[in-house]
């Protein structure tokens, strides 16, 4: 983040974070133009932007840039291009994707994965370490045993999870740099990098239009956002997060540019069962869904940063998950807990504007 006070915490002042219980906000006289986990507020006219969507990794991608050095349709093509061929290596569901092919072959042998691949898992097993595992790419097996994977949802059994738990173990998973391979020990382990690929895809995504010249762009994958610049007139971006528990209103808006902004939350995917509701976000620990939090924004130097923060930071908790971003300098965060509490990190308090309602 180049343009704001928030990767330099020592020049923010009181490292104390900043606490309101908000019931809702509402932002008038700004116009809405993204709403997945955010929204966008901008004051200038969208003529100035080139504009794309399209469905793509299981979500809608909305892309927004300012002219560059080749014809907006061509590079709009190139950047969904990009996004297309990263989906390819990365997807679960697409069945002879580099991740597919892994875990096909658990128990069995090493596969040999494109450097993409490879780069990602080894960033994510980075990340896996600093957070302690509450964070971890090898959380595929409960995925699945709660059906988040194939939206077959299910509640699993005490037993049923003390029996997979232990194959959700990011410190099993063999990573051979020099072969390019990687390979888990156990049939029933499995990868999902869903919570940072994601991420990733969309800092390419961006580098794309980087190098055609772009000053001003916004990425929204499916609440997963890029930003380059400002907007065109030259004020920040206003990203809005969304109320965890009045999803079409606004409980916090940030002002950013060039930056990364990625929210996780209990709304997003969740499905109801004899009264309680579940969602997707499991601790890895014990393979129910983390509870302290309802929802986590993480704003980040990229993308990948952002978006596996703010899946460990959900995990971690209010306490321990806002001393790991105080400890960080590429990271700053939004937490708000069930009760609606905003838990604000040093670098953000004085571009974030919370209202109670």
């Amino acid at each position: 983040m180049t343009d704001n006070n928030s990767n330099n915490k020592e020049n923010v002042g009181d490292k104390n974070p900043l606490k309101a219980t908000v019931a809702g906000l509402i932002v008038p006289l700004l116009i809405v133009i993204g709403l997945v986990g955010f929204t966008v507020y901008q004051g200038f006219s969208d003529k100035d932007l080139h504009q794309a969507y399209k469905m793509t990794m299981d979500t809608s991608v909305e892309l927004r840039f300012s002219p560059g050095t080749m014809p907006a349709d061509q590079l709009e093509e190139e950047v969904f291009a990009e996004i297309g061929r990263l989906e390819k290596l990365f997807s679960r569901s697409i069945k002879d994707s580099d991740v597919s092919k892994v875990n096909a072959a658990a128990g069995l042998n090493p596969v040999k994965v494109s450097p993409e691949v490879l780069h990602v898992t080894e960033q994510a097993v980075g990340y896996a370490e600093l957070t302690k595992g509450s964070f971890d790419p090898t959380i595929a097996p409960l995925i699945d045993l709660w059906g988040f994977y194939g939206q077959e949802y299910r509640v699993p059994g005490t037993e049923e999870l003390e029996r997979m738990v232990p194959f959700v173990d990011y410190t099993a998973l063999e990573i051979d740099s020099s072969s390019k391979t990687l390979f888990l020990p156990q049939d029933q382990m499995g990868i999902e990098l869903g919570g940072i690929a994601k991420g990733y895809i969309v800092d390419q995504a961006m580098e794309v239009l980087e190098k055609a010249d772009v000053e001003h762009a916004f990425i929204n994958a499916g609440g997963d956002i890029g930003l380059i610049g400002s907007n065109p007139d030259g004020e920040p971006w206003r990203i809005g997060i969304t109320n965890p528990r009045e999803t079409d209103r606004i409980i916090a808006v940030l002002s950013l540019k060039d930056c990364a902004v990625v929210t996780s939350g209990d709304y997003e995917r969740s499905f109801e069962e004899d009264g309680e509701i579940y969602h997707h976000i499991l601790d890895p620990e014990i393979g129910m869904p983390a509870d302290e939090l309802a929802s986590v924004t993480i704003v980040a130097d990229t993308t990948l940063i952002a978006d596996v923060l703010s899946t460990a930071v959900f995990i971690l908790g209010p306490q321990k998950g806002l001393q790991l971003i105080e400890d960080l300098t590429e990271a700053e965060g939004v937490l708000i807990t069930p009760d609606l509490d905003v838990l604000v990190s040093s670098g953000l308090k004085d571009i974030i504007e919370i209202e109670v309602e």
